[in-house]
C-alpha cells in the first residue's frame, strides 16, 4: 500500500457538474505504540445531494459516538506486534463504541477479539461489520496491518432483557 494516504473526494455543483473537490495527502495522527490514523473523511449528519463542498477539510479527530447519523471515514496502520508497551488506552484492552463499524482488511492481517473470548484473524480482503460490540485488535505478526474504516454513529438502548 502506498505509504502516503491521499484524500480524493467528489462533488455536484447545482448545475449538474461533477468535479473534484478534494485531491490531497492526509497527514496522519501519530499515536503512541507507532498506530497510524488517518481520518479521510466525515460528517454530523446525512449530507443533501447534490453535494459540493471545496476548501480546507477540518477533521474531526472523536469517532460519531453520541452523534447518530454521523459517519467517519478513515484508515489505521497497525504495527507488527501491535498493541505495543505505551500505546494508547484502546489498543491495550476492551473497548467498545456506540457506533457501527465497517472495516476493510487493506493489507495484512489482524486478530478480533470479543468478550466472549473467542478470536477471528482476519485477512487481506476480509470485510467485518462491527456492531457496537466490546473487542480488542492484535497484531501478532511481523508485518503491519492496514485497515479502512467507516464509522457511523449509532443509538445504545440500554436495559433490555
Amino acid at each position: 500500500m502506498n505509504p502516503q494516504m491521499r484524500r480524493v473526494v467528489t462533488g455536484e455543483t447545482v448545475d449538474g457538474k461533477s468535479v473534484f473537490t478534494h485531491v490531497e495527502v492526509v497527514e496522519p495522527l501519530r499515536l503512541d505504540g507507532d498506530m497510524l490514523r488517518h481520518i479521510v473523511w466525515g460528517w454530523d449528519e446525512l449530507p443533501t445531494l447534490p453535494y459540493h463542498q471545496p476548501g480546507p477539510f477540518e477533521a474531526r479527530t472523536g469517532l460519531p459516538v453520541g452523534r447518530p447519523g454521523g459517519v467517519q471515514v478513515e484508515t489505521w496502520v497497525l504495527p507488527p506486534r501491535f498493541p505495543l508497551e505505551g500505546g494508547h488506552d484502546n489498543s491495550s484492552r476492551m473497548h467498545s463504541y456506540d457506533t457501527i463499524d465497517i472495516v476493510f482488511v487493506l493489507e495484512g492481517e489482524i486478530d478480533l477479539e470479543q468478550s466472549d473470548g473467542i478470536v477471528v484473524k482476519l485477512c487481506r480482503g476480509d470485510v467485518l461489520v462491527q456492531n457496537g460490540a466490546v473487542h480488542a485488535w492484535r497484531n501478532p505478526t511481523n508485518e503491519r496491518c492496514v485497515l479502512g474504516f467507516v464509522f457511523f454513529g449509532a443509538s445504545r438502548q440500554v436495559g433490555l432483557d
